[in-house]
């Protein structure tokens, strides 16, 4: 088993926040459980990531394991916890299921420079908080600059170049 730096299990808080102006966003992940916290530095297509990977999971267990996933019975809170202090930035996420806890589990691994051993840390939640969490995620991530209908690519107010109309063409803005 390897040894997590953080190891929140469960984590009463899980999150994912940004710092910034759309198109100069800053992406934080952050865990915690009673007064401890860990915040860490995260991409928005890694959140992107995560929130549809963690929907389709959720479908996975429901048609597997016939265990439909609800919305929590109580709103979660997630708003992220000041100050801000990242332990490091995530080069990777993976999430997966323990079916004999029925617990979903999140691992996290940190960024380094090549021939470093990076930190890993865990964060295990229930269904109900993934689910929730998924379309937070998802929020989040769409509160951002709206992208282009023909090169997918994030809009400033001003349009942007896009490469299948080779610069020319109509300025679509959403």
């Amino acid at each position: 088993m390897p040894d997590f730096a953080f190891d929140f299990d469960p984590a009463d808080h899980l999150t994912v926040g940004t710092i910034g102006e759309p198109g100069h966003r800053t992406f934080f992940l952050q865990a915690g459980r009673g007064i401890e916290f860990v915040t860490m530095i995260c991409e928005k297509e890694q959140m992107r990531a995560l929130g549809e990977g963690l929907l389709s999971l959720l479908d996975q267990i429901a048609e597997v394991f016939h265990r439909p996933t609800e919305d929590p019975d109580e709103p979660i809170d997630f708003e992220l916890v000041h100050p801000l202090v990242p332990a490091w930035r995530i080069a990777q996420l993976g999430v997966g299921y323990d079916d004999e806890e029925d617990v979903i589990v999140i691992v996290a691994q940190e960024l380094v420079e090549r021939g470093q051993r990076p930190e890993l840390a865990r964060f295990i939640i229930s269904r109900e908080h993934a689910r929730a969490l998924a379309y937070h995620v998802l929020r989040v991530v769409a509160a951002g600059r709206p992208t282009c209908p023909l090169c997918g690519e994030p809009m400033d107010p001003g349009g942007h170049f896009c490469p299948p109309s080779n610069g020319h063409g109509k300025l679509y803005v959403q």
